[in-house]
């Protein structure tokens, strides 16, 4: 897979009273950007891989971070930049609501709100 980039959503629950800087740590990890912010102990970020490092690895580093409940996966996608199949192109149907009940079609439905 040539001109590919490895995105992951993850979700990130830290420890009541973890510290300010735990959220800076994160960022300051190569391919991580913190997307979102839910009060003092959830936050939403992607991870990429860079040159350097895989995304797995700065998840796993996440999660080892002291003050770091838990750093789940939640999306995980390859964005092939040269121009790749768009994820849903072999849905046959024009009516995606229509289409996924009970067809066993692929739905895209947009993004999830995480609460």
């Amino acid at each position: 897979m040539a001109n590919s980039q490895n995105i992951c959503g993850v979700a990130v629950y830290l420890a009541p009273g973890a510290g300010a800087d735990l959220t800076a740590r994160i960022q300051a990890l190569p391919g991580v950007e913190l997307q979102a912010a839910s009060g003092e102990q959830r936050l939403a970020a992607t991870v990429v891989d860079t040159p350097t490092s895989m995304a797995i690895d700065q998840i796993a580093a996440i999660h080892r971070m002291p003050g770091v409940v838990a750093a789940s996966l939640i999306f995980h996608a390859v964005d092939e930049a040269d121009g790749g199949a768009e994820p849903f192109d072999d849905n046959p149907c024009e009516d995606n609501a229509a289409c996924g009940a009970g067809t066993g079609h692929r739905v895209s439905t947009g993004p999830t709100e995480i609460r």
